[in-house]
């Protein structure tokens, strides 16, 4: 996969456009929001969407861990989608978290939607530290560089009278924002509340196409 450099809290990160943001210096890969389940919440709700969204997630997220061989995963939150998301999961897929994770270090930032929910061969915590920056699914007030979730930012890119939305990499001087990682996702667009007021005017913008990663 090509990569997007992303010059952030003074380090350099790649982002991938599968929506996984790689720190090379420390070998580890940072997602967020893949809401695994999410069909199964909906069916629920009697709202039919095709129940594949967790097979198709993992299966994006095992060939990322193939491919870096990362020595710490970080999910900055919304691993599930609701406290039944679990039932999702093939033992094949149990399987997989235990042989990955004994090479690689699963670290769950709870988000919103991940209940009390515990799984073998993760760490979960409520938040994450490394160096100088803060892991978290939703930013808090904080001097320190932030790497967030939660909100799935969207750029809405214009060409030739035409414009489409489209998941994106966004950054201040302090806070980086990841898009949504799952298959079955929605987007906020970066223009509205509240990512307008979190982010300010002074943003930098990286629009994930299918085969690269753009900067605008």
């Amino acid at each position: 996969m090509s990569s997007q450099l992303i010059k952030f809290a003074n380090e350099d990160f790649y982002a991938y456009p599968n929506s996984a943001l790689y720190w090379k210096r420390l070998n580890i890969i940072i997602v967020a929001d893949l809401h695994l389940g999410k069909s199964i919440s909906f069916a629920k709700q009697k709202q039919f969407l095709p129940p594949y969204d967790t097979k198709e997630t993992l299966a994006k997220l095992f060939r990322c861990i193939n491919e870096f061989e990362p020595s710490k995963l970080i999910i900055v939150g919304d691993l599930l989608h609701d406290m039944f998301s679990v039932n999702s999961f093939q033992e094949k897929d149990h399987k997989d978290f235990n042989k990955y994770s004994k090479n690689t270090k699963f670290i769950w930032v709870k988000g919103n939607h991940d209940y009390d929910t515990e799984i073998n061969g993760f760490t979960k915590v409520l938040n994450y530290k490394v160096e100088e920056i803060i892991f978290n699914h939703m930013p808090i007030k904080s001097t320190n560089f932030q790497i967030c979730g939660h909100y799935h930012p969207k750029a809405k890119i214009s060409h030739r009278g035409k414009s489409i939305y489209k998941s994106s990499f966004v950054h201040n001087d302090k806070l980086l924002i990841l898009p949504s990682f799952g298959t079955l996702t929605g987007g906020l667009n970066i223009n509205q509340e509240p990512l307008r007021d979190l982010l300010g005017k002074s943003i930098k913008i990286f629009p994930v196409g299918n085969r690269k990663v753009y900067k605008l």
